[in-house]
């Protein structure tokens, strides 16, 4: 062999130093194919001289691949994964006559050493060629190219397992002692049913469905000590478990105790409590911290220079109108009164952060997004350490989307503060047919720093770019391609979100590419370095769960970011924040994995061949279990003064006029009422068809946290219902969040989210959105598909009627003329009373020749003519219509209820009445009509004795262009208004005796913005 030898300088940047403890625990990722431009067998082993091999694991293993000894792996590259085209048959088939180039996918191995030194050597043997190394070799800021290339050796974050089991741990914090010991908390959730149950799928209906209500273990709280000497006490309950736990904070005050935080939901809400633990790991009682009377969740924490401990929360205002920031801190004889950290709101409070610095004259920073301006700027406040508040201070007010800060004093107690970037227009209009509004939720996303110097905002000269461009899915694009391939590419229909997610990259990017980087992360090292973590979406790998995001760090010397390192088993969702701590030279980053990308070989292994549909991971197993990692980077050796330059002091942000006109529509409809049989009714907006990293398909839609955004702040919605693939394939654990999610965001009267998910079955049995008031009833898996030649009830849909018949919910086709579609063979008018006519990711279903409709050359998803709505009302079928998102798209998709209450029975309530109409905006629609002595309201039937008078009301917000009345699938008439407020009545002198008709409106706007106003179904005696 030959072999490769380290230069002086990257001997120096390796960073071995005498006498650091955990200089000789290292960590290596061997990636191979990086030349490869066909599928290539790189099966092989190593060894190591010099060193202990702790362990060696897959780095992309997939179906075949797998460890065959210890240290010997069978491993393969291949063609990257291409999602395949849903459009219809003739663009499919022209799409399959181009000829695309492939990229591949790279493959590996990682490997942990204990005991290294200098002269430790590695060997590996491949089935490509062979090669060794020396850790000397493999600098932090350079990986090690071998065999020409092909090969690539890097540094990475040394990790090592903090929990293990059949439980999902997750929610990780981390604090630092001052005798160097590591505190680590997480929360665990045990599951109800047996998860490898749950993965297969089914062939038959149970006999009854009570189990899928069975009761969750629940959650519990843990934490565990690693000490200095770096062995690992045993795992101890915090709380008894059983809980509802929503995220959890780790700190140790100047007493040596450890006071572990977290927020459980009791008697309907959630409360922040902390429990302490001495310096011999006695615990003390439970207390309450938090005082509000909603929602209190997400806490933070810190110590003060002085000792004491700081929490922070997320908590609903005395109003139960918005979310807030709230703080407390130890006082001499206990805890302070709560402080209102972000003050009065016009928008909710995220996020928040905290912060202490240290030394004579340090103080505690709290930092947080609002949505006040109707974008997401960055705040920050600076305490006293007797909690003597400052300003509030901007850090950023920009229109572009700025959110989710981290905050860190360095050892000159300068506040460095970062966030994530987007664009403008973060969640405005956004869909198939509005590409020039907004962006959607995940189109381009970057990190940014600030730094809070005596007064003075400033920021890096070095351009974090430079480390952070996206690492995951810059490892595709540097990759060759393999040769010709036939392979299906969406069509300009299909692909429908392409062009808007380029212009919202753009927007986001400024340079067109596309940059993925989200949750920043900071710390600041004994030395002064500044590390800053970031997750990157992995474009290249896409697994059972769906896209994977990992973490990857990065440290400022001087005038240049250095970077980035890779931190393994991070690989989760999109939105699986890190905790970081300082340690000496470098950072202890705690982090839990799914294994959603080193568990796929293991998956394909069990995967059966069920027909069900993707109800489940169609498996005899499901390993993929969050399990906590503590890792750790040390950088030795001095490091250069952060160069530093000046920013312009944020201005005032203000709503821009567009916000303004936004908000004034919303409160128009929030504030109509109609009075209908007797009771006031109100008007109120949501959806439930919004997609996330949870979907299987969910790699562009973002975090589950963004829906809450989306839905409290961006649409200002009084709403929502998550759509994401039966909450993530059917597992309970992403079910749990789901349900978790919707609860922890409730503002009970302002903001009542329902129990949904997306069930998804091929045409011709169809899509459906199922929604429920009540937590805790899991998702329904499928039966085989029924044959789309012989029209018959199929039985899957029957059994999704008994299901819902059972626990008292209703559902909704989508995409119903596509190949998401239904030709409509089924129907139960008590648990499927409306329809989602229209999407903004796809196309409106009502009838042929309708706005945006599709047609056979120009179908979204395929084209399948059986499913349009009005086939079903020609079948007898009696359904309300509603408007939801789907896919990328955001802000042009509404399902407006009629509702008795602001509560989640009665939106639901309303849903049941048919009382819904859909629309692409904020429009009011109100239609009545009179018979026998009572007036009835949109979605209700009855009979009449004169000819019908309907009486119609809408209120846009432009001018009506159209408005067209639609009886028993004929566009009777057409009016031209020319006015953003009609009021129209018309009287159906040609109705027949005997004879039962359906009659609806639909209005279009000079803007073109539309609303289907639900029918009305009226039999002349």
């Amino acid at each position: 062999m030959k072999r490769i030898r380290a230069s002086v300088l990257s001997f120096a940047l390796f960073a071995f130093t005498p006498g650091f403890l955990d200089a000789a625990d290292l960590a290596f990722r061997i990636r191979f194919g990086m030349g490869d431009s066909e599928p290539t067998a790189w099966d092989g082993s190593l060894e190591a001289t010099g060193a202990k091999v702790v362990s060696v694991e897959g780095w992309r293993f997939e179906q075949k691949d797998g460890m065959t000894g210890p240290t010997a792996w069978q491993a393969s590259t291949r063609v990257l994964t291409e999602r395949k085209s849903r459009s219809n048959a003739d663009l499919r088939a022209k799409a399959k006559a181009r000829k695309v180039r492939v990229p591949m996918n790279d493959n590996g191995v990682m490997v942990r050493l204990a005991e290294a030194g200098p002269e430790t050597v590695v060997r590996v043997a491949t089935a490509v060629g062979n090669f060794e190394f020396s850790p000397p070799d493999v600098t932090l800021t350079k990986p090690l190219k071998v065999l020409g290339g092909r090969a690539e050796i890097d540094r990475v974050a040394y990790g090592e397992p903090v929990t293990s089991g059949a439980s999902d741990d997750d929610f990780p914090s981390v604090a630092v002692a001052g005798n160097g010991d590591w505190k680590v908390a997480w929360v665990s959730f045990t599951p109800g049913l047996d998860r490898d149950e749950r993965a297969k799928s089914w062939t038959e209906a149970p006999a009854e469905f009570d189990f899928l209500a069975r009761p969750t273990g629940g959650d519990q709280v843990w934490t565990r000590t690693r000490s200095k000497d770096g062995t690992w006490g045993e795992a101890v309950p915090v709380t008894a478990g059983g809980g509802d736990v929503f995220k959890c904070a780790v700190a140790v005050d100047g007493s040596n105790r450890t006071w572990v935080v977290w927020s459980e939901r009791e008697e309907g809400a959630f409360r922040v409590k902390a429990r302490e633990f001495s310096a011999e790991g006695v615990a003390g009682e439970t207390v309450v911290v938090s005082t509000g009377k909603g929602n209190q969740h997400s806490p933070v924490a810190a110590t003060a220079s002085d000792g004491k401990i700081w929490i922070a929360w997320h908590g609903a205002d005395d109003e139960g109108r918005w979310f807030r920031v709230f703080a407390r801190h130890q006082t001499d004889g206990g805890w302070s009164e709560t402080l209102d950290v972000s003050g009065p709101a016009k928008g909710n409070a995220w996020s928040p952060e905290i912060a202490a610095g240290k030394g004579d004259g340090a103080r505690v920073a709290v930092t947080w997004d609002t949505y006040d301006s109707g974008d997401y700027d960055v705040k920050a406040r600076e305490f006293s350490l007797e909690g003597d508040p400052g300003e509030i201070l901007a850090v950023t007010d920009s229109p572009v989307y700025e959110a989710r800060p981290s905050a860190a004093y360095d050892k000159a107690n300068r506040l460095w503060i970062a966030f994530e970037q987007g664009g403008a227009s973060w969640g405005k209009d956004f869909g198939a047919y509005d590409q020039n509004d907004g962006i959607g939720l995940y189109k381009g996303r970057q990190v940014a720093v600030r730094v809070l110097d005596k007064g003075a905002w400033k920021t890096p000269v070095a351009d974090v770019t430079e480390a952070l461009r996206g690492p995951g899915l810059s490892n595709a694009r540097r990759r060759p391609v393999a040769n010709a391939v036939d392979a299906a590419q969406p069509s300009a229909a299909e692909s429908n979100r392409k062009a808007g997610e380029e212009a919202g990259e753009k927007a986001a990017a400024g340079k067109g590419n596309i940059i993925l980087n989200n949750l920043a992360r900071l710390a600041a090292d004994e030395k002064g370095r500044i590390w800053l973590l970031s997750r990157s979406r992995e474009g290249s790998f896409h697994t059972p769960l769906g896209g994977v995001w990992m973490s990857y760090a990065s440290w400022l010397n001087g005038d240049r970011w250095m970077g980035p390192v890779p931190v393994p088993h991070s690989d989760n969702l999109l939105y699986n924040r890190p905790a970081v701590a300082a340690i000496g030279n470098g950072v202890v980053i705690v982090h839990s994995t799914d294994h959603r990308q080193d568990r796929v070989s293991e998956w394909t292994k069990s995967r059966g061949t069920g027909k069900g549909g993707n109800a489940s991971l169609n498996s005899s197993k499901d390993p993929f279990i969050n399990d906590v990692y503590a890792s750790r980077l040390n950088s030795f050796g001095e490091t250069a003064e952060p160069a530093l330059e000046e920013v312009a002091p944020p201005a005032s942000g203000q709503p821009e006029d567009a916000t303004l006109a936004e908000r004034k529509a919303i409160t128009a409809i929030r504030d109509y009422r109609a009075v209908h049989d007797g009771t006031e009714r109100r008007i109120l907006r949501g959806e439930f068809h919004r997609h996330t990293e949870i979907s299987g398909d969910g790699m562009g839609d973002g975090a589950l946290e963004d829906m809450w955004r989306y839905g409290l702040d961006v649409a200002g919605m009084d709403w929502i219902g998550n759509g994401d693939h039966d909450n993530g394939g059917g597992r309970e654990y992403t079910w749990w969040l789901t349900q978790k999610t919707t609860d922890a965001y409730h503002l009970p009267g302002h903001f009542d989210p329902l129990f949904t998910y997306e069930r998804s079955v091929s045409y011709p049995e169809g899509h459906r959105n199922v929604i429920f008031t009540q937590r805790g009833i899991r998702t329904l898996p499928r039966l085989p598909i029924s044959d789309r030649r012989v029209e018959e009830s199929a039985p899957d849909t029957r059994m999704l009627y008994q299901y819902l018949h059972h626990f008292d919910g209703i559902c909704a086709s989508h995409t119903s003329a596509t190949g998401m579609g239904t030709d409509w063979r089924d129907n139960d008018p008590v648990v499927e009373p409306f329809v989602e006519i229209y999407q903004g990711a796809r196309q409106n279903y009502e009838r042929p020749g309708a706005p945006r409709c599709p047609t056979e050359k120009d179908a979204i998803g395929g084209w399948e003519p059986k499913g349009f709505v009005n086939l079903a009302f020609q079948k007898g079928y009696r359904m309300a219509f509603q408007a939801s998102s789907d896919h990328g798209s955001t802000h042009i998709s509404y399902c407006l209820v009629y509702a008795k209450e602001a509560t989640r029975q009665g939106i639901f309530d309303a849903m049941k009445a048919r009382h819904t109409y859909g629309a692409t905006d904020n429009i009011i629609a109100d239609l009545r009509c009179k018979a026998g002595g009572k007036e009835y309201l949109m979605g209700d039937e009855f009979s009449s004795a004169e000819p019908p008078t309907l009486e119609l009301k809408l209120v846009g917000t432009s001018p009506f262009a159209k408005v067209t009345l639609i009886k028993d699938d004929v566009e009777l008439k057409v009016w031209t208004p020319g006015t953003a407020e009609v009021n129209l009545t018309w009287t159906d002198e040609g109705s027949e005796k005997g004879r039962t008709s359906y009659y609806y409106f639909r209005g279009e706007q000079d803007n073109t913005e539309l609303v289907w106003v639900s029918p009305v179904w009226i039999t002349r005696e």
